[in-house]
C-alpha cells in the first residue's frame, strides 16, 4: 500500500509536468516587436510634433552653448538624450507597416529625422571643439553645415508632407 506521503509527491511531480508542458504553449515562439498602427495621418502628425519640439529644443541648447550660457559637458547630455529620442521615432515610423500609400511620405519623414540626427551630431562636433578650447574656424564652418542640415531636414519634412495621400 502506498503512503500518504508519497501519493501526495507523486501528485505534486504530476502537476509540476502538466503546468510546464501548458508553459510551453503559452510562451510565444516569436518575440519580434511589432507596432500596429491604424491611423497613419495621426501618426505622422504625432511625429512631426514631437519632431518640432526636439529640433527646436535642441537648437536652443546649442544656441546656449554657442553664446557660453551652457557648457559643453551639458550639452552633451543634451544631445545624446535629443539622439536617443530621434532614434526611437525613427523605430517606430520603420516599424509602423504604414501602408503602400503612406509608405513614400513615411520613408521621406525617416529620412529627414536622420538628417536630424546628423545636425546634432555636427553640434556635438562643435562642443568638443569648444570644450577643447578651439573657437576657430572650424566651428564656424561646422556652424554653417549645421544650418545647411537644418534646411535640408525642412525641405525633407515639406517633401513628406506633399507625399501625403
Amino acid at each position: 500500500m502506498a503512503s500518504k506521503k508519497g501519493i501526495g509527491v507523486t501528485v505534486a511531480i504530476l502537476v509540476g509536468v502538466v503546468a510546464a508542458s501548458f508553459l510551453v504553449y503559452l510562451i510565444p515562439e516569436n518575440n519580434d516587436m511589432k507596432l500596429v498602427v491604424s491611423d497613419f495621418k495621426k501618426q505622422l502628425d504625432d511625429t512631426d510634433e514631437r519632431t518640432v519640439m526636439l529640433s527646436t529644443g535642441i537648437e536652443k541648447s546649442f544656441e546656449d552653448l554657442i553664446n557660453h550660457r551652457l557648457s559643453p559637458e551639458e550639452y552633451f547630455v543634451t544631445a545624446g538624450i535629443t539622439q536617443s529620442q530621434v532614434n526611437s521615432l525613427i523605430i517606430e515610423l520603420t516599424l509602423s507597416g504604414a501602408s503602400q500609400e503612406w509608405a513614400a511620405s513615411y520613408k521621406t519623414y525617416v529620412e529627414a529625422l536622420k538628417k536630424l540626427n546628423e545636425q546634432i551630431t555636427e553640434t556635438i562636433i562643435v562642443a568638443n571643439l569648444m570644450k577643447d578650447g578651439d573657437d576657430s574656424d572650424s566651428v564656424n564652418e561646422i556652424t554653417s553645415k549645421i544650418y545647411e542640415l537644418r534646411v535640408e531636414l525642412l525641405t525633407l519634412i515639406e517633401k513628406s508632407d506633399s507625399l501625403r495621400p
